[in-house]
């Protein structure tokens, strides 16, 4: 949803004529598989409700979904611990630079 939003945040400034889709990646191949495939049989109401959501996004060109594998998904440091050597990796592709003492 903060895909749409920031599409039609974007859509509102006159810079180009078409927007491409906002690129979201996923280490996850079961979950794109899910998404991309109009077979899913969800048994959960949020789930299917997400899905839904999701599905609509792709097919109207919102979102795109890539594969990114673990170890270069940067987004990993927000979500779950890290070795040290991990932060440092994580931290030095996002280009974050040391506090000064």
């Amino acid at each position: 949803r903060e895909a749409e939003w920031l599409r039609s945040s974007v859509g509102d400034m006159p810079l180009w004529g078409s927007y491409p889709p906002i690129f979201l990646h996923c280490d996850s191949q079961a979950a794109i598989g899910i998404a991309k495939n109009y077979a899913y049989n969800g048994k959960r109401r949020l789930i299917r409700i997400r899905h839904g959501a999701v599905k609509a996004f792709l097919k109207n060109g919102i979102i795109s979904l890539e594969y990114v594998r673990s170890e270069r998904n940067l987004a990993d440091a927000l979500m779950k611990g890290l070795t040290r050597r991990m932060i440092l990796e994580t931290s030095r592709a996002m280009e974050l630079k040391p506090l000064d003492r």
